[in-house]
């Protein structure tokens, strides 16, 4: 907690860095907009002749990439940046985050803030709004607090998988490839719902690398969907699993960090 004003001050030069290049700023949130749009019409595309994918409808198919959409939105933030430590170990500049009187793992996740996924956050917004209205979601207080935990838990997640990648560099070196085999697809899969997916996939995604809590599980509970092979509850644990996951990958950068040796770049 001593950190916060520390972290804000960082975040808030940050962000001032980030406005210098206005035209670039607002340019990428059109392209997020524009390409999560296209996303969304891929979806109507493939259900245009169906009336459901797996039993999802395509505005439910629509909540559920918007939760992915805005908790990553969230995730990258804060976190994007830790897929390119091995950078920082092989040209040696990681070796300042170890010598400054602060906390190695704040330090490095206080370096960047990118406040471009505002474009991720509108698009969620709006179509958050869309299918409530479409479909008639009855928003109560228990929903709407529920909503926002678990994109807290997908948030920490996300974060906690980018963390564990990162921590990988301190034994390899070289990281950044395993964000591209494992988390890259992983986020992908959860862009539908994973009823449609054979068993196997569905068990590695809620136990191995666990994004179906990300947005899979708690849409069941919001919508009132059926989870086979999984107990109703489930969906309601995505804000734990997000925090002992997140405790998990923590702890694993730390041990990292413990063995960590400076390249002599």
């Amino acid at each position: 907690m001593s950190y916060l004003p520390l972290y804000f001050k960082l975040v808030g030069a940050g962000v001032r860095a980030q406005l210098q290049y206005r035209f670039a700023f607002f340019m990428r949130i059109i392209g997020l907009i524009t390409a999560y749009a296209g996303m969304a019409a891929t979806m109507w595309v493939m259900l245009y002749r169906f009336d459901a994918l797996g039993g999802w409808t395509f505005y439910e198919m629509l909540f559920l990439l918007a939760l992915a959409v805005v908790s990553w939105g969230c995730c990258i933030t804060v976190f994007f940046h830790f897929k390119s430590l091995d950078t920082y170990i092989v040209n040696g500049t990681f070796d300042r985050f170890l010598v400054r009187p602060i906390h190695p793992f704040f330090h490095f996740m206080s370096m960047k803030f990118d406040i471009g996924a505002v474009g991720q956050f509108i698009f969620s917004i709006v179509v958050f709004l869309w299918v409530s209205m479409a479909i008639d979601i009855d928003w109560s207080v228990w929903k709407v607090l529920f909503l926002l935990s678990t994109i807290i838990g997908g948030v920490l997640i996300q974060g906690g998988m980018l963390v564990i990648i990162s921590a990988l560099a301190f034994w390899t070196t070289k990281s950044e490839q395993f964000y591209w085999v494992a988390m890259y697809p992983a986020r992908n899969l959860t862009n539908y719902p994973l009823v449609i997916y054979p068993k196997l996939v569905q068990m590695i995604t809620a136990f191995i690398v666990p994004f179906g809590f990300v947005n899979y599980f708690p849409s069941t509970v919001i919508l009132g969907k059926e989870t086979p092979y999984f107990p109703d509850f489930v969906g309601f644990l995505s804000p734990l699993v997000g925090v002992v996951f997140f405790l998990l990958a923590y702890w694993l950068w730390m041990s990292g960090l413990s063995r960590y040796k400076s390249t002599g770049s």
